[in-house]
């Protein structure tokens, strides 16, 4: 567990850093972009995002995973690096090409004219977006299987947010229009992808070559069918999370204008995901291989340990920004007024991620044994369940419709998960622990809720985050609810050091 907790520990801190770029993106964003184009640059972001898992067929999972059985310095390492690298990169080129197949049909889903012109305007950028985030993908693929999820996730939460940052500027003072922003935008997520390919090529084992008769044709069968499942299944857990986004703008009657404001919305949510996609990434290569080595009592640790931890973040991020809503929307309404949507939309989106997170690493754990095809079918069942609520309840209550819908399909999808994993497995995330959380996390949350306001809505915010995190954080270690926590704060003291 010592490698997971230091690039657990070391990948929060980078997360909790990109947060802040993050805050200080759509700060910049809501602030110098009018809506529409707000909300064209993201549908653009999440379109191609999902477009480039199909393409990469699941193949950034098979190197994690199955990477784990050819390490570096095995006769068949250069093979397997090969078929995962050169089979994604023909069938994102594929896909690719469909966007300009299907560029009738794309701009012809969305209502306002403006948004439909937009769609036809900047098509191209599209394929160039999904090729490159496929790209990073397979490299962010490939470091986290050697145990390096913090420098890959320093290419997505800090540099690129960090480029990204400077565009916006340039943009804001009128140094550059939105067209050159958008494409600028696009062509410089080359910066953290050319970071990643330096790391890598600096790495052990990374090597291409092809020798026949490596792998069978069932061992290659096995590869594809494999990777496929997980394609699939991220493809389908993506959208149960993003195709709110995605539809709202077609099936809404505001266009790319709720998205923008959706959008907002949505990062409040991203400060819950994050920690749970960087602990899962760290996690997977330990779950594999104990479970590989058919070591279930170790397993079952790993699995109870990160619960715990995920139960802790995952409370504790949600009562913090529960505590600051009002803060968030004064902070909104005094940046650029026409927001005041997002504190509703925050709370129902809210509900859905607490479940993802209290529920523990279900998905990446069953990903890694021989039931790894249930997290495929549970996830097309629960889409198919999401974007029938996305259709129904956006057409009856508008942007509020695709935040019920997906956290409607979150609840469920865990709920399912959590029952699977205890039938097969006989796991299951929550302990005598998860209640003492919930306690620590009712009494700072109470303390901090009491507060009277003080001075301005950013002093008010920080002091009444700073008195929740020193109340939880000493409440926890009290308790002694989580091991790693409490080593972490022990290193703290006694070697002013995390780890």
């Amino acid at each position: 567990m010592g490698i997971v907790v230091r690039q657990s520990i070391k990948s929060v801190i980078i997360t909790l850093v990109g947060a802040v770029l993050g805050a200080a993106v759509l700060v910049l964003s809501v602030k110098f972009f009018p809506k529409i184009e707000l909300g064209f640059r993201d549908s653009l972001i999440k379109i191609a995002l999902q477009v480039s898992y199909i393409g990469l067929f699941g193949f950034n999972f098979t190197l994690l995973i199955f990477g784990q059985k050819y390490p570096p310095g095995h006769n068949a390492r250069g093979t397997f690096l090969t078929i995962t690298a050169i089979a994604p990169l023909l069938l994102t080129l594929l896909v690719s090409a469909c966007y300009f197949f299907f560029k009738n049909d794309l701009s012809a889903i969305y209502k306002n004219p403006e948004d439909a012109k937009m769609m036809e305007q900047y098509l191209i950028l599209f394929p160039m977006l999904t090729l490159i985030s496929a790209a990073m993908a397979w490299l962010e693929g490939y470091l986290q299987s050697l145990h390096k999820t913090a420098l890959q996730n320093f290419a997505r939460e800090i540099l690129a947010r960090l480029v990204y940052i400077t565009l916006i500027v340039l943009f804001g003072f009128q140094v550059i229009s939105f067209e050159t922003f958008i494409w600028l935008y696009v062509i410089t997520y080359i910066i953290p992808f050319l970071y990643l390919l330096i790391i890598a090529i600096h790495t052990p084992g990374l090597k291409f070559e092809y020798k026949a008769n490596t792998f069978s044709i069932k061992e290659v069968k096995e590869i594809f069918r494999f990777s496929g499942y997980h394609m699939l299944t991220v493809v389908s857990s993506v959208l149960i999370l993003q195709i709110d986004a995605v539809l709202l703008a077609p099936l809404g009657t505001d266009g790319f204008e709720a998205v923008a404001v959706y959008s907002v919305a949505t990062l409040a949510i991203a400060m819950l995901r994050n920690p749970t996609r960087v602990i899962g990434i760290a996690a997977t290569p330990a779950f594999t291989k104990s479970y590989n080595e058919g070591d279930l009592k170790m397993l079952k640790n790993l699995f109870t340990r990160s619960a715990i931890n995920m139960q802790v973040i995952g409370l504790g991020m949600f009562v913090l920004v529960f505590l600051n809503l009002d803060n968030i929307v004064a902070i909104m309404a005094l940046i650029k007024p026409g927001y005041s949507q997002i504190k509703l939309l925050i709370l129902i989106l809210m509900i859905g991620q607490l479940a993802d997170m209290v529920t523990g690493l279900n998905y990446e754990l069953i990903g890694v044994t021989k039931y790894y095809r249930f997290n495929f079918w549970i996830a097309i069942v629960l889409l198919v369940v999401v974007i029938l609520l996305n259709f129904i309840l956006i057409k009856d209550l508008g942007i509020y419709g695709a935040a019920w819908a997906t956290t409607i399909g979150l609840v469920i999808f865990n709920i399912a998960k959590t029952v699977f994993l205890w039938r097969k497995l006989k796991m299951q995330p929550f302990s005598t622990a998860s209640f003492k959380i919930l306690l620590a996390g009712m009494v700072a949350g109470v303390l901090a809720w009491i507060l009277p306001f003080v001075l301005n809505v950013y002093i008010d915010a920080m002091v009444r985050s700073a008195i929740f995190c020193a109340v939880l954080w000493i409440t926890l270690y009290k308790f002694k609810v989580s091991q790693e926590l409490n080593e972490v704060t022990d290193n703290m003291i006694t070697k002013k050091r995390f780890y």
